[in-house]
């Protein structure tokens, strides 16, 4: 007899089943809640086969319908484990599918193609994800050392194949793992006392489709994160040299050259939120002669390039550093999957000297 395949895991048997090996037929039996067929059926595949025909309230179907009709069942008994939202409309039309199958029917609809193979695929993935967060969940990233945060990137760097869009399965699952894994970095940037990245981070999450808001920010626990930041406090000091020599007033717009209002941050909670921000200034001495500023920084938050680890300098912190730059690249992933989208970010406040 010529070796066959299972058509759910691919492992080769050579014996009379058309789609499943003897270990996978077994399994079957288990996920979809049947006993064991009795020791005289012959066909233990088909009578599984028959099973679900019935189980589906259709009688009488030619063993082909059968074949089919199971492997549309089976499916969506693997996806209905993986309860993802954005699997909803591919559970609706293989049910759809599974409902068109008809004992005087001429032809089989099928409005969503897939292989048992390719579910199943799947279903370990997200099994093998889930146990990932589990694990997560135990470390204490304040003992960390980088081998454990190489080893912990490595573990979770399967869900961002960019090769698994090409399937609408496939790519609604990885869609889904990706957006599971973000919110668990929003979770972990809050923690870690990365307000605005987590902020900014979980705006850009998409729910399979929506487009996220541009922000406007104007709260005072922003505005301090900015004006204590020695980068703002350089670029403060630039502008009024340049600027606010023997002048009552100044402004510094987008007409202004870009070296001047463009703003890099050197570190913390705005580095990893604000990467090519501009600065826009008008400034205003008051009747004490100090300077007061409005301030509005624009950014468009997106991840776009992959960034090396020398782009996050802070060798003081090189864990920190290495999630940083490893998260942006897997930040350019999920862009590609829509995951994270692209939003336009304003932040604004006023300050004055001896504020900063």
């Amino acid at each position: 007899m010529d070796e066959k395949r299972c058509i759910l895991c691919n492992k080769p048997y050579n014996y009379k089943y058309v789609m499943f090996g003897r270990g996978c037929l077994d399994n079957l039996y288990d996920l979809l809640g049947f006993s064991k067929s009795p020791r005289i059926i012959w066909n233990k595949e088909l009578y599984l086969c028959t099973r679900i025909a019935w189980k589906n309230h259709k009688f009488f179907l030619g063993k082909k319908k059968k074949y089919v009709l199971a492997q549309k069942y089976i499916a969506l008994t693997y996806i209905n484990t993986m309860n993802y939202e954005a699997l909803k409309d591919i559970k609706e039309k293989i049910s759809n599918d599974i409902k068109n199958i008809k004992t005087f029917s001429r032809n089989i609809v099928e409005t969503i193609s897939f292989s048992l193979n390719e579910i199943y695929k799947l279903v370990n993935y997200v099994h093998k994800f889930n146990e990932t967060l589990e694990e997560i969940k135990k470390i204490n990233w304040e003992e960390a050392d980088e081998k454990k945060a190489e080893n912990f990137i490595k573990s979770i760097s399967f869900i961002f194949d960019l090769t698994e869009k090409t399937s609408p399965i496939s790519y609604a699952v990885f869609y889904s793992m990706q957006y599971t894994f973000w919110q668990v970095v929003v979770i972990g940037g809050m923690l870690a006392n990365m307000k605005l990245s987590a902020r900014l981070l979980s705006n850009s999450l998409s729910i399979f489709g929506q487009k996220p808001q541009d922000l406007v920010i104007e709260d005072d626990e922003t505005t301090e994160l900015i004006i204590k930041n020695e980068r703002f406090k350089e670029k403060i000091n630039q502008l009024i040299k340049k600027y606010g020599k023997n002048k009552e007033d100044f402004i510094v717009d987008n007409e202004a050259p870009k070296e001047d209002i463009l703003i890099r941050f050197n570190g913390g909670d705005l580095l990893y939120a604000l990467h090519d921000a501009t600065m826009l200034t008008k400034a205003k001495k008051d009747k004490d002669n100090k300077w007061n500023f409005e301030i509005e920084i624009n950014d468009i938050y997106d991840f776009t390039d992959f960034k090396d680890l020398k782009e996050y300098s802070d060798s003081e912190e090189r864990l920190r550093d290495i999630f940083s730059s490893t998260l942006n690249n897997l930040g350019v992933v999920s862009s590609e999957y829509g995951v994270i989208q692209t939003f336009n970010l304003k932040i604004k406040f006023k300050t004055k000297e001896g504020e900063f």
